[in-house]
């Protein structure tokens, strides 16, 4: 069953239009607790007539409630990988469980701490989901990919952020979004300077047994901010940490979508709960165990009112 919109009647949510085998129809319900991600989330509530009202007026969509930090406050970790040749002899498979070390750091000049991680991995994604045969398609520059192993530079605490809009008023149509990664110059900073501190760990003697050479960034990359920005910006990766569209905050923050009880502020009966709703992006690691704590604490609040 595909959710086109919720229902809202007198500003309350009273059910969800929904789609299943070509057929519209409609599911009413006294409470409707969204939990779609901070992808899909903030773009059910718009298509519901609830976020900013310039930006719904734009879609001709009616604004039932102007909530104008609905699709706004887009986080997700962001990485950027260094890249060296292993050494002939050296086997990631054989050491495998000595591949992933993380180190937690803070940047030098920053407000916050351990807002920086540099981590070890192998350039081969270990995941079930990865897409099977890809190894042998490409080459890390000259490099085959089991040859080769990563250091990536995760910023934890980013300062910038970016956002969810709509594409279109049609339900079917995907939200447009944009991380906005390294738009914030202390963002650009950090990163830069957390891949040169890669590059040194990866020339002291701790990897004089593992690392043959450093195949990207290039010498003349490293050496250079605004071209080291250009390398990041073509390189950038992201996580699945997807979060913070509809933010929990008090009502004087004007940008917060939902109360400390996850509830939508100005809608009755109408509830978030998904990674959405946080403030900040978790400063390292995934966003599962928070995600887990959001759903366990909203379950016992809707079942206690």
């Amino acid at each position: 069953m595909f959710v086109r919109r919720i229902l809202i009647e007198d500003g309350k949510a009273v059910g969800v239009e929904a789609e299943s085998g070509g057929k519209v129809f409609r599911v009413d319900a006294d409470r409707i607790v969204l939990s779609a991600g901070a992808i899909r989330s903030p773009h059910l509530l718009m298509l519901s007539g609830i976020g900013p009202e310039n930006h719904l007026h734009q879609f001709g969509i009616r604004t039932l409630c102007h909530l104008p930090g609905v699709g706004q406050n887009l986080w997700n970790h962001l990485s950027a990988q260094l890249t060296f040749k292993l050494k002939d002899g050296v086997s990631l498979d054989v050491h495998r469980d000595a591949v992933h070390f993380s180190l937690h750091y803070t940047a030098d000049g920053s407000g916050v701490i351990n807002d920086m991680v540099l981590r070890t991995n192998p350039v081969i994604e270990e995941r079930e989901e990865r897409v099977r045969g890809v190894r042998t398609k490409y080459l890390i520059g000259d490099v085959p990919p089991e040859r080769a192993a990563r250091i990536s530079c995760t910023l934890g605490l980013p300062d910038g952020s970016g956002y969810v809009r709509l594409a279109s008023a049609d339900p079917s149509v995907q939200p447009s979004f944009n991380y906005c990664y390294l738009q914030h110059p202390n963002d650009a900073r950090r990163v830069r300077e957390g891949i040169r501190m890669a590059a040194r760990l990866l020339a002291s003697d701790a990897y004089k047994d593992v690392a043959d050479y450093r195949i990207q960034p290039t010498d003349d990359v490293l050496a250079d901010d605004d071209a080291l920005d250009l390398w990041l910006r073509q390189t950038i990766g992201s996580a699945r940490h997807v979060s913070g569209t509809c933010r929990m905050g008090p009502d004087t923050d004007p940008q917060a979508v939902v109360d400390q009880y996850c509830h939508v502020k100005g809608v009755r009966g109408l509830w978030v709960a998904d990674a959405s709703i946080m403030p900040r992006i978790p400063r390292s690691g995934g966003a599962h165990a928070t995600v887990i704590m959001i759903g366990e604490r909203v379950v016992d609040w809707i079942t206690a009112g």
